[in-house]
């Protein structure tokens, strides 16, 4: 399928996912030599990233331009580095650990506040009930979060950010009904063996399709960077250590 010129633009630099532009934006930065024919970019029209001289969309001269004056980089034969730091990947292992830092640091703060009203709903509640309980009150946190700031602070951490596909903002109702199909279709609303079953699907679906079901209903796309092995360690311990301080207590 041809890309149409109206679509939103991704492209790839330094190993960054950068975007969404516009058809005029992208054409901009070719004819400045930002962009070369070897940059890879990508649109919701195209299975993966293709590189701008695959496209039939830009004139040669703008492709060529800068061209004959540098000396090609063969970013080809690095694609398998790049492909690392890129959408079609899909990255599960960091949605899920952003994921779970952001519930983790919701809880304690829920269970907190929850302790100096009422204790004994503490005392009495099973952990499982509580996590049930902070996954749903979740749904209304993050949308409002999603609809303010654009992006949590689990994502943050790990250099993920939330776009709408076509560059525009995420409105609280579109962040609503991701968060409500996250929740169900990814988490099974935190059930026992039901959300293992839903972790398990929705992992390689997304490992397959580079995009998890809700994410193609809905028109979002969540672009990847470079992050450091210390945030993956810090936000991988953080709810660890709230479990096992949880369960010490």
């Amino acid at each position: 399928m041809e890309p149409s010129e109206g679509n939103a633009w991704f492209y790839i630099q330094d190993h960054q996912q950068q975007g969404p532009i516009g058809i005029f934006e992208l054409r901009k930065l070719l004819e400045q030599g930002i962009l070369t024919a070897e940059t890879f970019l990508w649109t919701k029209d195209l299975e993966d990233w293709q590189m701008v001289k695959s496209l039939n969309l830009f004139p040669d001269s703008m492709v060529n331009h800068g061209m004959e004056e540098e000396t090609p980089i063969n970013l080809a034969g690095n694609w398998e580095e790049v492909k690392k730091d890129t959408y079609p990947n899909g990255r599960p292992i960091v949605r899920y650990l952003a994921r779970f830092f952001d519930l983790s640091l919701f809880s304690l703060f829920l269970i907190t506040l929850v302790s100096v009203f009422s204790p004994k709903f503490i005392v009495e509640s099973s952990g499982i009930a509580i996590f049930m309980f902070s996954l749903v009150l979740y749904i209304l946190v993050e949308a409002s979060i999603l609809s303010i700031f654009g992006n949590t602070l689990g994502k943050a951490l790990l250099n993920a950010r939330l776009r709408m596909v076509n560059g525009d903002p995420i409105k609280f109702f579109t962040a609503l009904k991701r968060s409500i199909f996250v929740t169900a279709a990814g988490m099974g609303f935190g059930i026992p063996i039901i959300n293992f079953i839903c972790f398990y699907f929705s992992f390689f679906d997304l490992k397959k399709n580079g995009r998890s079901t809700w994410d193609n209903q809905i028109g979002t796309v969540i672009l990847y960077g470079k992050v450091s092995f210390a945030r993956i360690i810090f936000v991988s311990l953080f709810p660890i250590s709230l479990l096992v301080a949880g369960l010490i207590i």
